[in-house]
């Protein structure tokens, strides 16, 4: 009964809204994840919400639940244990797992339930995805090229929204961006002008990713320079040190350290199982290297097909990964060739982020008080989405500091934004503030106002009661 109970519970207490019963999904053969669809989630950590009460209504009812999860269709691995009566608080005042995912992918989670006695339901053998979820934190690529009046672009993504392709131009005299109306365009597309005698146009092309994630081209000038190459590079976006020409791009990694691991799963083995797995590495110049053979030992019925192989990379760039397993039998696949795309590429970025409050000032206004206006700068060739987080404090040396707003964006310009809070809290008056911005790595600058902020702009008034004659009192009340 206690499997039957699971089924029905993990559903129910995870929100799904099933089209059909568990039995009744499509089969692997016509799709792999059952008719699961994902929600796509720009970042890696995040909250999975559960419903207490679902679980508290079992007879038997379990003390613990255990969250699995199977990364690009892997084997299932353990995630957070938790108490019944003590989900994890998360966002929206929620409460349920908090999961950090250890890379970009497609995941599938599932609930274990653990009872008093040590039993569980549904055994690890019988787990079966619940919810699954695209974590994609890359912006999609976008590159353009002036065409005569005109330009060309082309955007790529794993994810890309084809309906979120947006293009944009301005005179360069101006600060502000024109959305070109036309029509809706395509992710690879091109556009013209009818440009006056001697103007200039500047030019670039957004795209967006299902997971919200927005990317943007560099800005190009119509017409374009004299002599400077027209159109995208032949073979579009496969082109260049990482891809080949019509090939889909290798998904990227961020790693904030020199030395890392390449993890990789084996889809395909014989009876001998695999005793090798041999790493190869491609730098910005040159071909492929062999790192290393690695000795392995995988069966076919072991529950994970799960390899790690360290790499220590002798400076920050972008490598590009490539794994040849070894069958038992000494059997396996050709070296990579010059022209074989990565299985991944990886960027290992080692540097924090740049971050400074350029301006901290307070003005009045506001319906609780004044208003305090930060402008700041941060750069980085890879932060991440929404990478800057202002808090404040009363304290310069807390340990913990108070929200003024997270997942800020550059809204100024490419390296700096602005924003305007007003302090909720009528009793403070002064305190400390500092911005952090984040990169792709997980790298994180930081920086401290040199100065208390003030916000106490009222000048004190006072008025004469009366006037007495005689001694003056000892004491001012």
């Amino acid at each position: 009964m206690r499997t039957a109970h699971t089924v029905a519970a993990v559903a129910l207490a995870l929100g799904i809204a099933l089209a059909v019963a568990p039995a009744e999904r499509p089969a692997r053969a016509q799709d792999p994840f059952g008719g699961l669809k994902p929600t796509y989630w720009p970042q890696r950590a995040f909250g999975i919400p559960l419903d207490r009460a679902t679980f508290n209504a079992l007879n038997p009812k379990p003390t613990h639940l255990q969250l699995y999860y199977s990364q690009n269709r892997g084997a299932f691995q353990k995630g957070n244990k938790v108490a019944v009566n003590a989900l994890q608080p998360i966002a929206d005042g929620k409460e349920g797992f908090l999961f950090d995912a250890p890379r970009d992918g497609d995941y599938e989670f599932a609930v274990q339930l653990v009872y008093g006695d040590g039993t569980v339901s549904p055994k690890e053998n019988q787990l079966a995805g619940e919810v699954r979820a695209i974590i994609d934190t890359v912006p999609p690529r976008v590159q353009i090229a002036a065409v005569g009046n005109g330009v060309e672009w082309a955007a790529s993504d794993d994810n890309l929204d084809a309906t979120k392709i947006r293009l944009e131009c301005k005179w360069p005299t101006s600060a502000d961006w024109t959305v070109v109306p036309d029509r809706a365009f395509r992710p690879s597309d091109s556009y013209a002008w009818r440009m006056p005698p001697g103007k200039t146009l500047e030019v670039r092309v957004k795209a967006r990713d299902l997971a919200g994630n927005d990317g943007v081209s560099p800005v190009v000038r119509v017409p374009g320079d004299a002599g400077a190459t027209v159109g995208l590079p032949k073979g579009g976006l496969g082109s260049g040190a990482f891809g080949s020409p019509g090939l889909p791009q290798p998904r990227i990694d961020y790693v904030k350290d020199l030395d890392f691991h390449v993890d990789y799963t084996v889809q395909k083995m014989g009876r001998s199982g695999v005793q090798a797995a041999h790493l190869f590495v491609l730098k910005e110049q040159g071909g492929w290297e062999l790192v290393k053979r690695h000795p392995v030992k995988l069966a076919p019925d072991d529950k994970s097909h799960a390899l790690s192989l360290p790499y220590k990379a002798e400076r920050e760039g972008t490598f590009g990964f490539y794994v040849i397993p070894e069958s038992g039998a000494g059997k396996r696949a050709d070296d990579p060739k010059r022209d074989d795309p990565p299985m991944v590429l990886v960027v290992v970025d080692t540097t924090k982020p740049r971050v400074q409050l350029t301006g901290v000032q307070v003005k009045p206004g506001g319906v609780k008080g004044p208003l305090v206006e930060f402008t700041w700068e941060a750069s980085d060739p890879n932060l991440m989405p929404q990478p800057v987080k202002l808090e404040w404090s009363l304290d310069k040396s807390a340990a913990v500091w108070s929200e003024v707003k997270y997942k800020l964006d550059n809204n100024l310009t490419n390296t700096s934004g602005r924003y305007a809070w007003e302090v909720p809290d009528e009793k403070v008056w002064r305190f400390w503030v500092r911005i952090s911005a984040i990169d792709k790595a997980g790298n994180t600058g930081e920086h401290v106002w040199p100065q208390e902020v003030l916000v106490d702009l009222e000048k004190p008034s006072a008025t004469i009661d009366r006037v007495r004659g005689g001694p003056p009192p000892e004491k001012l009340p």
